[in-house]
């Protein structure tokens, strides 16, 4: 065979082979994308099944529904008395017309989203202050970390009383005291009218204003320094905003009215027109969502106390302290902090 065939049927091969391999390649891609999307699509789908099916299945760990179950508890009693008076006493045609009573929902309807509303923007006010205080606590740590002219013993000293100011904001704020020492502080002042958090700030002020005056910074490193630690103040008032300034009693037992009256009027208008088995799962569904609304709106206007549904300041502490201790070389401090629980977890994730 002359060398230009046998090189030409060699060119031939070599594609040929090439060309299966790019086919094989193409294959292996093409499955492996197959493999993905299916992986993707089981994940998609589990994750939509669970996010329909575990307020149902883990309906027992949602925070409120322990004290609703008291109030639809009641409420059943409160329906088999109505149909039994009704169904042997009371015949009257304005309780079964329901029209007036639907008007009266709607409105209260109206109310309730104004209150769980305002509720909520407490509650979001409370976390991204929370969330501010986590940066502020960062950057100064970060700033302390690069002051190369300042002893690291001076630098532990300050972000000892960042980790101390977090948790005696979360102590002040629930009203509480902490059961063992915080880091940076001997003793806590015994006079009950002194507010902690300032006391750590002031101490915080101090440190920073004996390093300028020992000429250890400068006036421009001290500005930086002061800039964070304002932040604090301002975080610490806004708070005590939240805390000391609830929702207008007047608004509140208004609308408590309003839905206790809508409560024990329902089963006299639902209860003539249909069979108590029937009626009954139709009211207590009613109720459970009216009530329901309320308590989680009564939980969250106060975002700083220790139930499920308030702000998880126990873990934002951890987590300032952890950062804190990940930039400056501090000791080991859980000695000091009662905070370090189990971290809370949301029952409606795939995960408990």
């Amino acid at each position: 065979m002359p060398p230009a065939d046998r090189n030409a049927d060699k060119q031939r091969e070599t594609e040929s082979t090439f060309t299966g391999l790019d086919s094989l390649h193409s294959m292996n891609n093409t499955a492996a994308v197959n493999a993905l999307e299916a992986t993707k699509h089981k994940h998609t789908f589990k994750h939509a099944m669970g996010i329909w099916l575990h307020p149902f299945t883990r309906f027992h760990q949602i925070p409120v529904a322990s004290r609703v179950w008291v109030y639809l508890a009641v409420m059943t009693v409160y329906c088999v008395l109505v149909e039994w008076v009704a169904g042997r006493n009371f015949n009257s045609r304005v309780m079964k017309e329901a029209g007036a009573a639907a008007f009266s929902s709607a409105v209260l309807g109206l109310l309730l989203v104004f209150r769980t509303n305002t509720a909520y923007d407490r509650w979001w006010e409370g976390r991204k202050l929370w969330g501010q205080l986590v940066n502020d606590s960062r950057n100064l740590c970060l700033k302390i970390y690069h002051l190369h002219g300042l002893p690291t013993i001076e630098k532990v000293r300050l972000g000892e009383l960042v980790i101390t100011f977090a948790y005696s904001l979360k102590h002040h704020l629930r009203n509480t005291k902490p059961s063992r020492r915080l880091p940076g502080l001997q003793d806590l002042p015994t006079d009950k009218n002194v507010n902690i958090p300032v006391f750590v700030a002031n101490k915080m002020f101090d440190i920073v204003y004996e390093w300028q005056n020992k000429e250890k910074i400068d006036g421009f490193a001290r500005l930086q320094l002061d800039y964070h630690m304002r932040a604090f103040m301002d975080i610490l008032g806004a708070c005590e905003r939240i805390k000391n300034s609830p929702l207008a009693l007047s608004y509140r037992a208004f609308m408590r009215q309003g839905i206790a009256i809508n409560l024990i009027a329902l089963p006299w208008y639902v209860l003539p027109e249909f069979e108590l088995l029937w009626s009954l799962p139709l009211i207590l569904i009613g109720a459970y969502f009216l009530i329901g609304l309320e308590l989680i709106a009564e939980d969250i206007e106060e975002p700083f106390g220790k139930d499920g549904d308030d702000l998880p300041l126990d873990t934002i502490c951890n987590t300032i302290q952890n950062t804190v201790s990940d930039i400056l070389p501090l000791k080991d401090s859980l000695e000091y902090t009662t905070s370090l629980k189990a971290l809370r977890v949301d029952p409606l994730k795939e995960s408990p």
